[in-house]
């Protein structure tokens, strides 16, 4: 049995997202330095233990990360009751603890003061004295519920709830677009992540590409980011009981070597309403893959010592050659698409998984921009990214809004992000014969894609007013692990997930994996596969004949599969916004979410 004195304990924790004090001697005057040295080292040996940590952290993100990591690292959250009125009794089996009507409302009231002004609440002060009056205890929850130890709650179980809710209801606003009616202070303290000129990003291409800085690893300012992140949130899960359905305006997220994150806005734009449609193209690209464009990878193939029974493949992006061609197809498609909208606007334009390359998106971009100046965004995936790297990559170029006829210079440029894929696709023997690949590939072997994962990222994009989107490539909406939490947590409203896969039918895998991110957090799920890989894998006999190119999902449980006319190259898709309210666990409303919905389809 383990030493009661090597548990890990409350001050433990503390120390450990907080790893230079609540206060670090950085932010002091330069002349209350060598004074606050000295009172450290005159304290008594206890006191000296936890003196940097002895008043709470001074930025709400930190104290949200402090409180947060308390309750999870604890496993106290399951002991909370949402219940108000519950009057918990001493011997309760199991042991629970609330707060009254009363508590919430002063927690509420305390962080909506705070988010006014930069002023530490008394409050708070108060609230921290409890957390550091439990500095040696345990800080596992369930020993103070064996029997041996049962007693009252510990009183720093309700303060460590009190203080999250606090320094969440404080940071109302972050990682939104400036908005007179909400709070200034510490966005203004943050807004220098999303306000920077164009001045000083590399430009990509001569005609408006510029690559986007990578954002602070978290919104947290002294909370150390390899114990865990403070990120902004957008959707609340209305589902279960965890840190995800307790916070409003914050996620708790792991540590920045497990997944980084990063936002995005346009530069210098007023984003539109969330109210207002969002039509997006679909381009299925490649409409055709021959049997020779996939390739045995001739360094890696299977060998009985070095690769038992695996090997490497690579995909030869032959439907590029002709690039201008292409540019013109895509061309032709938009000018399709907003024949067909009229007066309406042409938000989006997406491409599946590995359907072009970086250069070849850039004028791309640039292209279809003359043609419809309003657009917002456009994704893809790509066989390069923004450093030339190979590999399997989703790319993302974001306009500031325009609603004019003509385009300036400032209107054409856009920030491009890039990221790598975060799951190796593997073909076993059954997709080799689903996609009539056993011909080019050995179906008694595993054939593993060709691309390098490196650093694990997740790009989210402030696109409207509250709507967040973000995107996926193909294996990564099928494994949970280790973004799903994340997207969970953070609940963005949109999810693009950009595969190279068979028919997006109600049936098949896609389809069960958006469900579940509808569900929770209530994230609205669009697949986009290739129309070649797709129509591969029809001819092979495995799918009825058709064209199904893609599919919805929200949380409302509509499933919409969308398909493509004979002869149509492209499909566009309407959404519109409905407004939803999402609550917490501790009833805290947030009446202004909004969830996007299907409302019209159209094969060009």
């Amino acid at each position: 049995m383990i030493d009661e004195s090597l548990r890990h304990t409350v001050g433990d924790t503390v120390m450990s997202i907080m790893p230079m004090g609540t206060l670090p001697l950085s932010d002091l005057p330069v002349e209350d330095v060598g004074d606050a040295t000295e009172e450290i080292q005159e304290t008594d040996d206890d006191l000296a233990d936890y003196e940097p940590w002895i008043d709470p952290p001074i930025w709400p993100t930190d104290l949200f990360a402090t409180a947060a990591h308390i309750v999870h690292i604890s496993g106290l959250l399951p002991y909370f009751d949402p219940d108000p009125d519950v009057i918990p009794q001493l011997g309760d089996r199991p042991m629970c603890f609330t707060l009254s009507l009363e508590d919430r409302a002063k927690c509420e009231r305390a962080g909506t003061t705070w988010s006014e002004n930069d002023d530490i609440p008394d409050f708070v002060y108060d609230l921290w004295d409890v957390v550091i009056a439990g500095w040696s205890q345990p800080i596992r929850a369930s020993f103070h519920t064996q029997k041996s130890n049962r007693k009252n709650v510990p009183k720093w179980w309700k303060a460590a709830i009190e203080l999250l809710i606090i320094a969440d209801q404080a940071c109302v606003g972050l990682g939104s677009p400036p908005d007179p009616r909400k709070p200034r202070w510490l966005i203004d303290a943050f807004q220098q992540l999303f306000a920077k000129p164009f001045v000083g990003l590399r430009r990509l291409t001569d005609e408006g590409a510029y690559r986007a800085k990578r954002q602070l690893m978290t919104f947290g300012r002294d909370s150390d980011p390899d114990v865990a992140c403070v990120q902004p949130k957008n959707r609340i899960s209305a589902v279960g009981c965890n840190m995800r359905n307790l916070t409003r305006n914050l996620a708790y997220i792991p540590h920045v070597g497990n997944v980084r994150c990063h936002w995005h806005q346009p530069i210098n734009s007023t984003l539109q309403e969330d109210a207002d449609a969002l039509d997006i193209l679909i381009i299925p690209l490649p409409f055709v893959i021959e049997d020779n464009w996939f390739r045995t990878k001739s360094t890696a193939l299977p060998h009985d010592d070095r690769r038992p029974r695996w090997g490497n493949f690579e995909i030869a992006q032959d439907w590029l050659v002709d690039q201008s061609a292409l540019i013109e197809m895509v061309a032709q498609e938009v000018q399709k698409a907003k024949k067909q909208l009229g007066t309406e606007y042409l938000n989006g334009v997406i491409f599946p998984e590995y359907a072009l390359t970086e250069p070849v998106f850039n004028k791309i971009c640039d292209r279809i921009k003359q043609i419809a100046p309003e657009l917002e965004f456009a994704i893809t995936g790509s066989s390069t990214n923004c450093d030339t790297e190979e590999g399997n990559f989703v790319l993302t170029a974001i306009w500031k809004n325009n609603r004019l006829d003509a385009l300036s210079e400032k209107e054409n440029r856009y920030l491009l992000t890039s990221r790598r894929k975060h799951h190796r696709w593997r073909l076993s023997g059954d997709q080799i014969l689903d996609y009539n690949l056993q011909g080019i590939l050995d179906e008694s072997a595993a054939w593993w894609e060709s691309h390098r994962i490196a650093q694990r990222e997740i790009h989210f994009f402030h696109f409207r007013q509250t709507s967040v989107f973000t995107t996926m490539i193909c294996e990564d909406l099928a494994r949970s692990d280790p973004c799903h939490d994340i997207l969970r947590a953070i609940g963005p409203n949109l999810l693009f997930a950009i595969l190279m896969d068979g028919p997006q039918t109600r049936f098949r895998w896609p389809a069960r994996y958006a469900a579940t991110l509808a569900d929770d957090p209530g994230t609205s799920v669009l697949t986009v596969t290739s129309l070649g890989l797709m129509d591969r894998s029809t001819r092979a006999g495995k799918y009825p004949p058709n064209s199904t190119v893609a599919m919805w999902r929200d949380e409302s449980g509509t499933t919409r599969e969308l398909t493509l006319d004979e002869g149509s190259r492209s499909l566009l898709l309407s959404l519109e916004a409905k407004n939803v309210v999402d609550q917490t666990l501790d009833g805290r409303i947030n009446d202004g979410a909004w969830s996007w919905r299907y409302k019209t389809s159209a094969s060009l």
